[in-house]
């Protein structure tokens, strides 16, 4: 029930965020490109959606939940957030590097860390709209490899993250479905 809860949260921020489709023609500078079963999605539709005053797997720090952004094709619906601290105190001195990536039916869970992924993916060939993936545990690799402070106000600071994934889901019906995929996104961390 609190999977079905999770990925109807997700189902209704992509159909409220405008413009997420999936387009070859990345133009913005802001992109999120996916590989599933080794076909290149890419959408330069990337969300500010923010999810603000989460918690993690720091007990005394407060987290956001950004939108990555969707792909949302025929066969698969691919929802990607990243989870990172609030405060730019606590999210500055993050260096680029392995983080971990959650299934999506985790999104609102304490579990994620500062600059993890979160990823749910929708096998749209299965009846059942809702869970019918789940993230398998092994080979999940999520690299940062920048970290760039772009702009600076008296509230918040602005920095372009820059990285890559690579995991596999299995579908309700045994099929592993790789997803290998590049991001970069801003983020906002409060002063």
């Amino acid at each position: 029930m609190k999977r079905y809860l999770v990925y109807s949260l997700m189902f209704s921020v992509a159909l409220a965020a405008c413009g997420k489709t999936s387009d070859n023609n990345v133009s913005s500078p802001y992109f999120l490109n996916a590989y599933i079963q080794n076909v290149k999605y890419s959408t330069s539709s990337v969300s500010t959606f923010v999810l603000p005053n989460q918690q993690g797997c720091v007990s005394n720090k407060s987290y956001n939940i950004t939108n990555i952004g969707q792909i949302n094709v025929d066969a698969y619906y691919l929802d990607c957030y990243i989870k990172h601290y609030t405060n730019n105190l606590d999210f500055a001195p993050i260096k680029p590097g392995a983080h971990r990536i959650f299934d999506g039916g985790l999104l609102l869970s304490t579990g994620g860390c500062n600059a993890d992924l979160v990823i749910g993916l929708i096998d749209n060939s299965i009846p059942s709209l809702f869970s019918n993936t789940v993230l398998a545990p092994a080979n999940v690799v999520n690299n940062i490899t920048s970290i760039t402070k772009k702009d600076s106000t008296a509230t918040y600071v602005t920095y372009i993250v820059k990285g890559n994934f690579s995991c596999n889901f299995k579908n309700t019906n045994n099929v592993v479905i790789p997803v290998v995929g590049s991001y970069n996104i801003p983020l906002k961390e409060a002063k």
